[in-house]
């Protein structure tokens, strides 16, 4: 039967302050929409909205008049999101061709998490994760609480990753996931403390549990790394995001930055390529090779298990077993087990990439030695990448979780006396206070004149800097996962003292050559003869030391002492006892500065990515003006309007001696 009504467009002219529509002059539906009793106000300047139905303008207007509210303010409590005001506006996203790639700037959580959903609803091949912390408030909430995140933008879109990644799934079996996780039970804090319950435990076996193909990357105990760092999301091969923003219920609060990386649709491939085959292909083969080979901890689980071990490491941690149980249990099938084979591949279901050559990006990354079980190697390549640059640039604005390496903060502090390095560093305030050895390197920069800020965090939202980018000569942009740390930057690569920490190496040999000079005389008011300064032999030193605390020993016994030096004896009493003393002092402290110098040692699985281009660099440079005059402290202000207006004057003085 046909309807008799006439089908009439919809057309809306509602007041500026609540407009929800278009901009035709029919007024049928805005008459209908209450007034407002209490207006936004003109200083915080009403705008339209388009794309509003009339049903949820009518309920807006509506709901706020009964709560006496203006329209801004009722949609400020509704939507959390909207009632936290960034206390630094984030540089807005922005785009430009690097290689064979569109590459967008992200900053902060909303913008980062915004592109990150884009790219996984668009998954059709494969979506590829490998994160240092994947959480969702249903899964783990209760042990990972939000804690302040809520309100800031991107939380949702957050959430919603995980329900994407399974429903994506169960719609298209075909698509592959494939997820590489951290697998550490514990974080150590500054103290060597267990601090807090670590870390992707409810999430693996979730994931499992929905025929997500996920694995945890090895831990040390498994010749892996001391963490999975690594963060980092790619799309179908052809999109990625990568940089220092994790995937946990708290991160978006977090003060971050990611890059957006897109094949162009005219282009076959990319230096996409390059980062998924370097780095996640890589991880993915290494991460099952040992899971097959290994135990996924180190120590007993069982008092049956005690007789192989001795001394302090039969001990039955409550931690292992407890990870053993949640995680270590999921993977104790011949299947997984089995799964690497390194005549047959094919089982890892490897999604093989095409690198370009000559990418435009260099891809960096922090790797263990314990590679080549799977035919590839260790690597330290950030760092290397990070001295030369802070050898070489004139220029360096950088924002970072930790700056802690001591040959790169030498080098920054040698550049910076001698005016050929201009750097300025924001740090989080945070790990300075939880780390004893961050706040030493932070004072080292302070009391050396350079221009470092610990970055003003909103306490409000439990926020950190969490940033791990730095920008060159306002031209060439690195960001990843990687922390300027021993841990961030260093691999256990070879074994014994690193011969590339020549300024630090140098300063720690200066002190000791000061403390041979000071010994050097106490040695000759006892009689005994000084030690070689010229070739330092530690052994030497420790021998000594082991003579000198054992004839202390003796004239607390006997009242004398012998010590034999050079096949000479040399006779002590009472009287000689607190030169002695000093003596085995300074050869204690001479000990324990040369074991202070560097040595290989187990670091993080990280990567990170740097590319030359000026239109994007200035976004970063952008981004840090603001953060800089923001975290400038109440002296700094004071100081910096004196200065200025002493210059002011001094100008104005020689004006009017010109005039």
């Amino acid at each position: 039967m046909k309807s008799n009504l006439a089908i009439t467009p919809i057309t809306y002219n509602l007041p500026r302050s609540l407009y929800f529509g278009s901009t035709n002059n029919n007024d049928s539906y805005q008459n209908r929409i209450p007034k407002p009793i209490v207006k936004t106000p003109k200083k915080d300047h009403p705008v339209a909205l388009e794309d509003v139905s009339f049903y949820v303008a009518n309920k807006i207007a509506i709901d706020a008049n009964k709560m006496g509210l203006s329209r801004t303010e009722y949609l400020m409590q509704k939507i959390k999101s909207l009632s936290y005001i960034p206390q630094v506006p984030a540089v807005p996203s922005k785009s430009a061709i690097v290689g064979n790639m569109k590459a967008t700037t992200l900053i902060d959580g909303e913008q980062i998490f915004d592109k990150t959903v884009e790219f996984v609803k668009s998954a059709k091949e494969s979506i590829q994760v490998e994160m240092f912390e994947f959480q969702n408030p249903k899964i783990d909430g209760h042990k990972w609480p939000a804690n302040g995140a809520e309100a800031v933008g991107g939380y949702d879109q957050h959430a919603s990753l995980l329900p994407i990644i399974i429903n994506k799934k169960k719609e298209n079996p075909d698509l592959k996931v494939q997820i590489i996780l951290d697998a550490h039970k514990w974080y150590i804090n500054g103290n060597n403390e267990r601090d807090r319950h670590y870390n992707n435990m409810d999430m693996i076996k979730y994931l499992k549990e929905n025929d997500i193909d996920v694995v945890p990357y090895p831990r040390a105990a498994q010749g892996g790394a001391a963490l999975q760092h690594v963060k980092l999301v790619a799309v179908d091969g052809k999109k990625l995001i990568i940089g220092g923003m994790n995937w946990g219920n708290h991160s978006n609060a977090n003060h971050d930055a990611c890059i957006a990386l897109e094949t162009l649709p005219n282009k076959k491939n990319s230096e996409v390529d390059n980062i998924i085959e370097d780095i996640f292909n890589k991880d993915w083969k290494f991460s099952w090779q040992r899971l097959g080979r290994t135990k996924m901890v180190s120590g007993p689980l069982s008092e049956d298990d005690q007789k192989f071990y001795k001394g302090l490491n039969k001990e039955i941690k409550q931690e292992n077993i407890d990870y053993m149980n949640t995680v270590g249990v999921l993977y104790d099938n011949e299947k997984d087990k089995n799964r690497y084979d390194e005549n047959d591949l094919s089982k890892l279901d490897i999604i093989k990439r095409n690198p370009v050559d000559n990418p435009a990006i260099k891809i960096l990354a922090t790797k263990p030695r314990e590679l080549a079980y799977v035919n590839e190697e260790g690597k330290e390549s950030t760092r290397d990448y990070l001295l030369n640059k802070v050898k070489t640039a004139k220029k360096l604005r950088a924002e970072l979780f930790v700056i802690s390496d001591k040959e790169i903060i030498q080098n920054i502090i040698t550049r910076t006396k001698s005016g050929e390095l201009d750097a300025k560093i924001i740090v989080d305030p945070s790990i300075i206070k939880e780390f004893p050895y961050c706040n030493k390197a932070y004072q080292d920069l302070v009391e050396n004149g350079v221009s470092i800020r610990e970055y003003k965090t909103d306490e409000k939202i439990n926020q950190r800097l969490h940033s791990k980018w730095a920008v060159f000569d306002d031209r060439e942009v690195l960001i990843g996962s990687t922390n300027w740390s021993a841990m961030g930057l260093n691999q256990n690569l070879k074994k014994g003292e690193r011969e590339d920490y020549e300024l630090y190496t140098e300063k720690i040999n200066e002190e000791i050559r000061e403390y041979l000079k000071t010994v050097s005389e106490t040695e000759k008011e006892v009689g005994i003869p000084p030690v070689n300064r010229k070739k330092l032999d530690y052994k030497e030193l420790y021998v000594r030391r082991a003579k000198i605390k054992k004839a202390l020993k003796d004239i607390n016994q006997n009242g004398e002492a012998t010590i034999t030096l050079q096949k000479k004896d040399y006779h002590f009493t009472e009287k000689d006892k607190g030169k002695l003393s000093t003596i085995k002092g300074y050869y204690k402290i001479m000990i324990d500065r040369n074991n202070a110098k560097e040595k290989y040692k187990r670091g993080n699985n990280e990567v990170a990515i740097a590319f030359d281009k000026p239109i994007l660099a200035n976004v970063f440079n952008q981004q840090f003006e603001r953060d800089w005059k923001h975290s400038e402290s109440e002296y700094e202000k004071v100081k910096n309007r004196f200065y200025e207006t002493q210059e002011a004057t001094e100008t104005g003085n020689k004006l009017d001696l010109v005039g």
